[in-house]
């Protein structure tokens, strides 16, 4: 419905002969109409007030604009231009800097139809790389973000559940002995979790994030993953515990059922900002992603086929509160061509999580200490044994914080060093969880050919490095030795019957 106040604009803004004669597509929201026209987007704020935006007066349209293109162009500069004033005078309602100003703009660059990650997963053209250049860009808005001091984070979660609680049965679309349960079984994963909600929101996890980071809000925009949409409206609403914020793309990719992204996503994002402490609060922050999106969907003003989504996004909050964890040690290792990051990747995904384990690879870990993205090659000088020291010390370091979770943990590196490998054993000894050191092998001539003809990974192994290693003899006792020199599929499968026989 156009508030009466604004029907003039809107006409102008709808109309083709005021841009030349190009065609206007309109788009209502329930806070914006945006008009799109050519390689521009104009956005204009409704003239509504809800609980949580109030637009009622010029004014606050106005500062709503500009709040918006502040906090959007932390992501997407190039594509929020500014905000402009539109105008009415003696002859009508134009862009001309004359007369009064009646109403204000969003000015936005357009990009391609089709070019938003929800559009593009459906179509089956997301590549992993994408997922990859995802990742960096948030793991990298993320760090750069203002960090906030919050007392009583916890709070913020509790209130949520009740308001879901709440709109669960007082609505008439879900069961409400299915929504007690749910807000039972969140309850109890606050309690357990508070303390530690609390701790991260007195120590700057909480920041001003995206807010509204679902893959709608995320397109290709000059070929590069863009972040737009941002909440603008109202800056508390996107103040989150940062892992909140990711948890809405995790969800996403739940939801789709694309346990790979999900896990390729988190597993690239922990990578960068380390936070593997924080993955215990996944389960809940993904139910109530997902809790929030049920209620949205089944508000009165949605249309009918936005039930059957909304019971779908419902039964995944009340299953992914329910999912229960094992934490498990598996290490990796092997000479570089063995092909143990593409085993690691494809184990990761056989844990009944709905992101998969936990995968930590050597080769990353040393390029993010270089202060590089893991695909950039770096200098041999850096391929030390010092160096190598620190790269494990992080890689043990990081394990043992992921496993505190309760989480599956795949270790991915060459273990060459005897030490190396009782360490690794420690470290799940000491955390009472399950380990299996797995040491894969293949013919030389396969791993020459395998480093030979790799694209841009995060290993700069050569041909005289896999001499190298093999040149080493290499006791490898207490480890299950698994022939890698077929397909990844054959190597999969012979690692699950290792470990299926570790532990029945």
């Amino acid at each position: 419905m156009v508030a009466e106040t604004q029907k003039d604009v809107v006409d102008f803004l709808s109309c083709r002969a005021n841009f030349g004669g190009a065609p206007v597509e309109r788009i209502d929201t329930h806070l914006s109409h945006l008009f799109l026209v050519g390689a521009r987007v104009y956005k204009v704020k409704r003239a509504l007030q809800y609980d949580f935006a109030d637009f009622t007066t010029l004014e606050r349209r106005r500062a709503a604009c500009e709040n918006e293109i502040r906090v959007n162009r932390r992501t997407a500069p190039g594509m929020y231009l500014g905000v402009v004033p539109i105008h009415r005078d003696a002859t009508g309602i134009g862009w001309n800097a004359c007369g009064e100003i009646i109403e204000w703009a969003v000015e936005m660059v357009r990009f391609g139809p089709g070019d938003q990650f929800d559009e593009l997963l459906i179509k089956g053209e997301l590549r992993e790389t994408d997922i990859k250049k995802l990742a960096d860009s948030i793991s990298t808005f993320h760090l750069d973000a203002d960090r906030l001091t919050v007392e009583h984070a916890s709070a913020r979660v509790a209130r949520l559940i009740t308001q879901l609680e709440t709109a669960f049965i007082e609505g008439d679309q879900f069961d409400k002995a299915r929504a007690e349960n749910w807000a039972t079984m969140a309850r109890a994963k606050l309690e357990s979790l508070g303390s530690f909600l609390d701790a991260r929101g007195r120590h700057g996890w909480v920041r001003h994030c995206h807010g509204d980071l679902h893959l709608a809000n995320i397109c290709m925009f000059n070929g590069e993953p863009t972040l737009f949409d941002a909440i603008e409206f109202n800056d508390a609403l996107a103040q989150t515990d940062v892992l909140y914020d990711l948890a809405f793309l995790l969800m996403d990719f739940a939801f789709h059922e694309n346990k790979k992204f999900a896990n390729l996503l988190l597993n690239r994002y922990l990578s960068a900002t380390r936070d593997y402490a924080g993955s215990s609060l996944l389960p809940l922050f993904i139910s109530i992603r997902a809790g929030i999106r049920a209620m949205v969907l089944s508000l009165p003003a949605q249309l009918p086929q936005s039930r059957r989504p909304a019971e779908k996004y419902f039964d995944l909050a009340l299953n992914i509160i329910n999912d229960e964890w094992a934490p498990r040690v598996i290490a990796i290792g092997g000479y570089s061509g063995t092909g143990k990051s593409t085993l690691a990747r494809a184990l990761a995904l056989e844990f009944d999580h709905r992101v998969g384990a936990i995968v930590l690879r050597s080769d990353v870990i040393r390029k993010r200490l270089a202060g590089v993205s893991p695909e950039t090659a770096i200098s041999p000088e850096l391929y030390t044994h010092s160096q190598a020291d620190k790269v494990y010390r992080r890689l043990f370091r990081d394990a043992r914080r992921a496993l505190r979770t309760g989480r599956a943990v795949i270790m991915d590196a060459t273990f060459l060093a005897g030490s190396l490998r009782l360490e690794a054993e420690a470290l799940a000894r000491d955390a009472g969880a399950p380990f299996t050191g797995v040491w894969l092998t293949a013919p030389r001539d396969i791993l020459m050919n395998r480093v030979a003809s790799r694209c841009p990974d995060a290993s700069d192994a050569t041909v005289e490095v896999v001499l190298n290693q093999i040149r080493k003899k290499v006791d490898v006792k207490g480890w299950r030795i698994v022939d890698a020199g077929d397909s990844p599929r054959s190597t999969l499968r012979k690692t699950l019957g290792v470990l299926s026989y570790d532990c029945p």
